[in-house]
């Protein structure tokens, strides 16, 4: 089976808050950007950064070994949320993830949050951005460079919002990863900003997950930024039975929880809140 040696950096960059979370585990990594102003993106992406996050550890429980179900479980908590506090009603979230099972490492992605593979020193963007500009793109009507100044370029046709056919829109498919090879996802604060041959020679570079993923941060911060920042970096391997720690760690919005944002979680989460939704809440 292969195994996931990742490493997760979350900034707010110029923005007064941060709506982004991440995962990043031995069997998942997981970026959500959280739209919808204010608390109710971080709302958002904290439910599904925070939902995936078991699964990122191989933890038992019903629907543990299927990353779909999981996520519409995760979908099904926004619903319940904006239910409970209508404010929230117009929030919603990207999501990009890499998940491993017996067959390999499968790539779960909707919205405009980016999936890449470095392989043989090649970088591949393994997630297609479900945008306006992108699909102009692909019908031939628009050049990524004039995509690139489009007025609606940030224009996102698909989300996580809670309605019944999200789950519906998120591409699932099979990559073609092996030990050896280097994944990274991460918001559009870093893909927007950095051109794509210097995200390939930053990861390219040799050092650990986490010194990549600081340098991506870096560069992007040196833009300079126009919103918030959130790379996980992870590298792949064969995993050795028995010897595997199982280290799980969110970041962003996930754990920067504003006082208001835990009470929406607390209202919708079934059971206890995990620990690291509530010990960041301000006193």
């Amino acid at each position: 089976m292969l195994v996931l040696d990742s490493a997760a950096v979350s900034t707010r960059g110029p923005r007064p808050d941060n709506q982004d979370s991440a995962v990043a585990g031995p069997l998942l990594i997981a970026i959500a950007d959280g739209v919808g102003g204010n608390v109710g993106g971080a709302v958002a992406s904290s439910l599904v950064a925070n939902w995936l996050a078991p699964l990122a550890a191989g933890s038992d429980g019903e629907g543990a070994d299927d990353p779909v179900r999981v996520v519409a479980s995760a979908n099904e908590r926004i619903r319940a949320a904006y239910t409970e506090r209508p404010r929230l009603r117009t929030m919603a979230t990207t999501m990009t993830a890499v998940h491993s099972d017996a067959q390999g490492l499968a790539l779960l992605h909707i919205g405009d949050s980016r999936g890449y593979l470095l392989q043989d020193g090649e970088l591949q963007q393994v997630s297609t951005d479900h945008t306006l500009v992108q699909a102009l793109i692909d019908a031939g009507s628009l050049t990524p460079a004039e995509a690139k100044v489009h007025p609606q370029r940030s224009a996102v046709y698909a989300a996580l919002h809670g309605a019944d056919d999200d789950v519906a829109a998120v591409d699932v498919l099979r990559l073609d990863a092996r030990p050896g090879d280097r994944l990274m996802v991460c918001s559009d604060g870093l893909s927007d900003v950095v051109p794509p041959d210097v995200l390939r020679d930053l990861l390219a570079t040799p050092g650990t997950p986490a010194e990549a993923a600081a340098r991506l941060r870096d560069a992007a911060l040196a833009g300079p930024p126009t919103d918030n920042i959130t790379v996980v970096v992870a590298d792949v391997r064969e995993s050795a039975p028995g010897n595997d720690p199982i280290r799980v760690c969110t970041v962003g919005a996930a754990t920067e929880l504003r006082e208001e944002t835990a009470e929406a979680l607390e209202a919708v989460w079934p059971g206890p809140v995990p620990v690291g939704l509530v010990q960041h809440r301000p006193r």
